[in-house]
């Protein structure tokens, strides 16, 4: 929403649209249409229970014929008009169920005042849902650390208002007075799509680690809040989300996370360890293994944030996403941030640190007998495409910091050191490729060359930059 056939829109521009062309819900005949979709939509699929609605991004792409922008262009106040006519016509007339997606990256889904400034003027139903992200951005995991240096207004409210590193639980949760549903990601595009191990069904239900820190603020995980009269229960996105791959062949990881998340929500009296072992015995997994599984799991959890992000924070979230891997160009004021407060060997340790748990990782997936052939060789294949992955990782970030340092502080180039990074990337970058071919079961591999309108982004890029 919004999103109406662009012959319409052409023929009642006028009672449709704002100054700006953009599709206004305060309009008595923008109203009019939507509650002309719902009584078309509901009877041609009178079977359907009822509507998931979203707002925060309008995409086109395959919808030649149409035009759509987002809902809001009056302020939060359009939310409240368009919640309130959806309630009427879904929940009242129909007595089918309303889930209203909150997704804005930035007011209605983070920050409580505008939360409750829309939420609070909308009359509950027993048919009406908010759903809503337990991040308070998108999936990711560390992003902000230090209330000192020069962030943006948004991230010091985060920072600020939920007390805690990284990506803040999101405050919005369990506040109000209408019922919710909590939006959980079991395939994170930012973080290997399924490719490898990515348990973050700990830290969603516990707490991740960089939330356990001194002054962090409650609730940081839904196990705090599971009492709450408003929380309802959780969506998993089980598939889906980003634009690209990696593209995954065995869903295992994946399941994981879904079924830990959707049984803990079933019965959140049980704990994440026991539903994970309910999981390892489903598997047919020895029960002696159970606890080498485990480790396993929760050592990728660490892995990830070690060797994409960093448990210090101040790190780019995006600099690599579903299956591309930047180079220098998005990290520039970071490195600057990190050279200032002489933190670079830090960042590379914590690197280095995050290999040697993908090590680990690779060893352990040697030891797991699942009674199914094929899955224990994807397992042990896909622990070795993350142990490959974050090696790569490793030596970008030292090839980046290498010439980033040379390049802003005058300090002499070392070019010996230099090309040993850049031997290192190229032999990793092989086992990977000759990963793929020899193992049907490979993840799809990342790209490492790629290009932003024609503006060269790709590690490859920031590589054959510092070869020449």
């Amino acid at each position: 929403m919004l999103v109406l056939p662009s012959s319409l829109v052409e023929k009642h521009r006028a009672e449709l649209t704002n100054e700006q062309g953009k599709l206004d819900i305060s309009k008595p005949y923008t109203q009019l249409c939507i509650r002309e979709l719902m009584e078309e939509m509901f009877k041609t699929f009178p079977q359907l229970d009822g509507l998931v609605i979203r707002t925060g991004e309008t995409y086109l792409h395959d919808a030649p014929y149409y035009v759509g922008n987002h809902p809001v262009q009056n302020g939060m106040h359009d939310h409240i008009t368009l919640v309130n006519l959806l309630r009427k016509e879904v929940c009242e007339r129909r007595n089918k169920k309303l889930f209203y997606r909150t997704w804005d990256m930035g007011q209605l889904h983070s920050v409580p005042k505008y939360y409750l400034s829309v939420t609070d003027s909308i009359e509950p139903h027993p048919n009406l849902y908010f759903s809503i992200k337990h991040t308070m951005t998108d999936f990711w995991r560390s992003a902000i650390v230090n209330p000192d240096m020069n962030y943006s207004a948004l991230d010091k409210y985060w920072l600020e208002e939920s007390g805690q590193y990284g990506v803040p639980f999101n405050p919005c949760i369990g506040i109000g007075k209408h019922q919710q549903v909590v939006e959980v990601q079991c395939q994170r595009e930012y973080e290997g799509k399924g490719a490898h191990p990515n348990y973050i069904a700990k830290g969603v239900i516990d707490g991740f680690e960089e939330f356990k820190k001194p002054g962090i603020k409650n609730p940081y995980c839904l196990n705090q809040v599971k009492d709450n009269p408003l929380f309802k229960g959780i969506w998993t996105w089980s598939r889906g989300g980003g634009w690209g791959g990696p593209y995954i062949k065995n869903e295992f990881w994946v399941e994981l996370n879904a079924y830990v998340m959707s049984h803990w929500a079933s019965n959140p009296l049980k704990t994440e360890k026991e539903i994970l072992y309910d999981f390892a015995k489903a598997k047919g997994l020895p029960e002696s293994e159970w606890e080498m599984f485990r480790r396993l799991c929760l050592l990728s959890e660490d892995g990830v944030i070690k060797g994409q992000y960093s448990a210090m924070g101040d790190t780019y979230v995006n600099w690599t996403r579903d299956d591309t891997i930047t180079g220098d160009v998005y990290q520039k004021s970071y490195f600057d941030r990190m050279i200032e407060r002489n933190q670079v060997n830090a960042y590379l340790k914590e690197k280095e640190e995050a290999v040697r748990i993908w090590k680990e990782i690779e060893q352990i997936s040697q030891k797991l007998h699942f009674p199914s052939e094929e899955l224990n060789h994807f397992i042990r294949t896909s622990c070795s495409y993350g142990r490959i992955k974050y090696e790569l990782f490793s030596v970008s970030w030292q090839i980046m910091l290498c010439g980033y340092v040379a390049d802003t502080t005058k300090k002499p180039f070392n070019r010996v050191e230099m090309d040993k990074y850049i031997t290192i990337f190229d032999s990793l970058w092989k086992e990977w490729n000759d990963l793929s071919k020899e193992n049907d079961d490979c993840p799809s591999l990342y790209k490492i060359s790629s290009n932003f309108f024609g503006f060269p982004v790709g590690i490859q890029e920031t590589v054959d930059k510092y070869r020449k």
